[in-house]
């Protein structure tokens, strides 16, 4: 049979843009590489008394498209609360959430004209000495939140995202995988075909023909293709097109798309509490800095966080050394020895997204190149491919389900209009 439109990647970017097309009247095939819809969002029920967030967990803001769906879905929200509690050489700073240059460091950025590297950046304005603490929280900051390297991170779009750090958090009762139910859902009652297990490693093209090759030895045809494959597949080159498209892998290169772990520990009793009742999030020096609780909600759950070129690097270990590398942080944190930690930890589950074959990282961040490589990926290719994804958003919320979501429904939209 041939299809209107294939849609590769079964992820927020790709089931939204299945939805939109089926509403639309076309005849839709959505191909995903892994035997379940969802990509990054991944819930683990198994060992957790409630579900729990491998990937994304967290609406950043009153985010329309997210909150639209939420409410389509008949979904709850949680608001999230807790103080941001820096813990230094095993010292809580309760009183000290931002370094005491912070200040100086955004208001120079205010100033800046000409976008350059974070690094360059702080070389220019704030070199070693006096501001190196500064320089460090910054780097944890790019790294941990953004999962930037500094050297790569563009510092306008910094000033621009890390100015909205106070809007209100919220988390998804039962975790995103609901939301992604509910599309697929939508996708299937519109008679979309939607194949699991089948990734595609080679894409053949023409004006107004595209043909996708699955790894099992199938093909797949259709007048027009939309890939919303995570940045880091199409970084590795592991989809071939045929003929090359240099320009836009070019491009996808020049986006930033960085590793991540995740640690999920579910503790006997939450310990945490002994020290502080409001504890939301934790940013330390260990070598896994931030940890965060599900405040408000009362939870044994304790959740770590490495994201940048470390994570890249700690991607290599086992998850035998990355939890003795977890625990020997948090006992530092808590001054408590990891001995007893770990005889605390009733269970625990450890996601390197680096690792992931059909992922390889977590979510992508704006370079200095990204706008201009941003505006090239927007264009089809011959009128034929479409690119789809948070890493392709331009808009505000960027790294984001919302960012993902947004883009499968723009990209969609300009497909329908093209036929």
């Amino acid at each position: 049979m041939r299809y209107d439109v294939l849609v590769i990647g079964a992820g927020a970017a790709g089931l939204i843009a299945t939805r939109e097309l089926g509403k639309a009247g076309c005849r839709v095939c959505l191909l995903e590489a892994s035997d379940n819809a969802g990509g990054r969002i991944s819930t683990i029920n198994d060992g957790f008394p409630e579900p729990a967030a491998a990937g994304p967990e967290f609406i950043h803001g009153n985010l329309n498209l997210t909150l639209q769906i939420v409410q389509e879905a008949g979904l709850t929200l949680e608001p999230v609360s807790g103080n941001m509690i820096p813990v230094k050489k095993g010292k809580w700073m309760v009183d000290e959430a931002y370094d005491a240059y912070w200040d100086e460091f955004m208001n120079q950025l205010y100033l800046l004209e000409e976008d350059c590297s974070l690094a360059d950046f702080l070389d220019r304005y704030f070199k070693a000495g006096k501001y190196a603490s500064l320089r460090r929280s910054i780097q944890g900051f790019a790294e941990g939140f953004d999962l930037a390297e500094l050297n790569r991170a563009s510092a306008i779009f910094a000033r621009q995202e890390w100015s909205h750090q106070q809007e209100p958090q919220y988390r998804i009762e039962g975790g995103y995988g609901k939301m992604i139910n509910y599309l697929l859902g939508q996708c299937q009652r519109q008679h979309s075909d939607v194949h699991f297990n089948q990734p595609v490693h080679k894409i053949e093209h023409g004006t107004n023909a595209v043909t996708a090759y699955t790894a099992s030895g199938e093909c797949f045809e259709a007048g027009r293709i939309i890939i919303t494959v995570p940045l880091g597949v199409l970084q590795n080159n592991s989809i071939i097109f045929s003929p090359a498209i240099e320009d836009q892998m070019t491009a996808t290169r020049q986006l930033g798309f960085g590793s991540v772990i995740k640690l999920l520990f579910l503790f006997k009793r939450n310990f945490w509490k002994d020290y502080a009742d409001d504890i939301g999030f934790i940013l330390s020096d260990q070598q896994i800095p931030t940890w965060w609780t599900q405040a408000p909600k009362e939870s044994n759950l304790l959740t770590g966080w490495l994201g940048g070129p470390e994570a890249a690097l700690m991607s290599n270990l086992s998850n035998e050394a990355l939890l003795q590398n977890a625990l020997d942080s948090l006992a530092s944190i808590f001054n408590r020895p990891a001995a007893e930690l770990q005889n605390q930890l009733l269970h625990y589950k450890i996601i390197s997204w680096q690792n992931n074959p059909y992922i390889k990282g977590g979510y992508s961040y704006m370079t200095v190149d990204s706008v201009s490589a941003k505006s090239k990926l927007a264009m089809p290719v011959a009128n034929s491919i479409y690119f789809a994804g948070e890493a392709y958003y331009t808009g505000e919320s960027q790294g984001t389900v919302e960012a993902a979501l947004q883009s499968g429904m723009n990209t969609a939209q300009k497909l329908i209009a093209s036929l």
